[in-house]
């Protein structure tokens, strides 16, 4: 765990690895019926960029309601081996977005955008939008969390 348990906490888990850019991750929209997707109107997508994912032992779906994940069974082995072993997670679980309370605010957090490709992608401004209308209170949604 991190040197700041109270952020990790917030922030819905810790940084353990990252697929560099442009990595090829096919985007599953876990809450299809969220107003934080309705953008991507259910259909999954592939896109290219720097992918950070959290520690197994740090991020867990009874913390937080994820929007959108990698599609973990469409990676090739190839790029699955890029992570190392000891640290894979074996849940093969790695949110890409997500809500969550925190206190008496909320959190949005959203994996991609390290590329400035990424702001070309209509459908992810209005993700990041719609990310930002909830955390002000603007956009209701169901934060309640995907236990899997």
């Amino acid at each position: 765990m991190g040197s700041w348990p109270e952020f990790n906490k917030m922030i819905g888990g810790f940084f353990k690895f990252h697929w560099v850019d442009p990595q090829e991750i096919t985007v599953k929209i876990d809450d299809a019926k969220s107003p934080l997707t309705a953008m991507f109107a259910g259909k999954e997508f592939v896109i290219h960029d720097e992918t950070y994912t959290f520690a197994q032992d740090s991020f867990s779906r009874k913390n937080v309601h994820v929007l959108t994940s990698i599609d973990y069974a469409k990676m090739s082995d190839e790029d699955k081996a890029k992570e190392p072993a000891p640290t894979a997670r074996m849940d093969g679980d790695y949110a890409l977005s997500y809500i969550r309370r925190e206190g008496m605010g909320r959190v949005f957090y959203e994996a991609h955008g390290h590329s400035e490709r990424i702001y070309a992608i209509p459908s992810m401004l209005q993700h990041y939008l719609a990310g930002m209308q909830y955390v002000m209170g603007d956009l209701k949604a169901d934060d309640s969390p995907s236990v899997k």
